[in-house]
């Protein structure tokens, strides 16, 4: 027969009552909290008001992963690559791209809307994505285009090519991109 006064002493250091009722209380078992689609919202809210993920996880009792998962929540649809537009660090817009129908989708992370990918636009047309990736490098009628592309070993001008080997860092600011390409990215 087990001693089970000694087994709580090596699991847990103390035989107390008081004391495992205390440690019980600290432990968290049971199923994971699920968050509603309005904590959600408010999540996201709480990250654009700059709050760290460590702040709102504390806040909604659930870890720092488990707020970062529902931060980083895929969407649906037909897109296949999404732009990180970011500041140091921090994700200030997510730009899901699908090249077929020649639409974005867009998800700013940031209240600043100097950060932001477009500023105060809320809906982006494909027209206002190809203006945003040429300001990240180069422009498409700069002198001596040729022997930049040559450098970076590039063909012909592709601003999507050019942001993955310069990050698309220009010398104003700390802002870059980060690319990840899928097969299909749902939305």
């Amino acid at each position: 027969m087990e001693d089970y006064r000694e087994l709580c002493i090596e699991l847990f250091g103390t035989d107390d009552k008081e004391e495992l009722r205390r440690i019980a209380g600290r432990l968290k078992g049971g199923r994971k909290k699920v968050l509603s689609d309005y904590d959600i919202s408010r999540i996201i809210e709480m990250q654009q008001e700059g709050r760290t993920t460590g702040e709102i996880a504390e806040n909604f009792g659930v870890s720092r992963q488990t707020i970062s998962k529902y931060l980083n929540r895929p969407l649906g649809g037909s897109y296949v690559m999404r732009l990180d537009f970011m500041f140091r660090q921090k994700v200030c817009t997510e730009i899901y791209v699908d090249y077929e129908h020649r639409q974005i989708h867009i998800i700013n992370r940031t209240n600043d809307v100097m950060k932001r990918a477009f500023g105060n636009n809320e809906a982006p047309t494909w027209e206002d994505l190809e203006a945003f990736l040429e300001e990240r490098c180069f422009p498409r009628t700069r002198a001596m285009q040729k022997v930049l592309l040559r450098k970076l070993g590039i063909d012909y001008y592709d601003p999507i090519q050019i942001i993955e080997l310069t990050k698309g860092r220009t010398a104003e600011d700390n802002q870059y991109i980060t690319i990840t390409r899928k097969a299909r990215i749902t939305l």
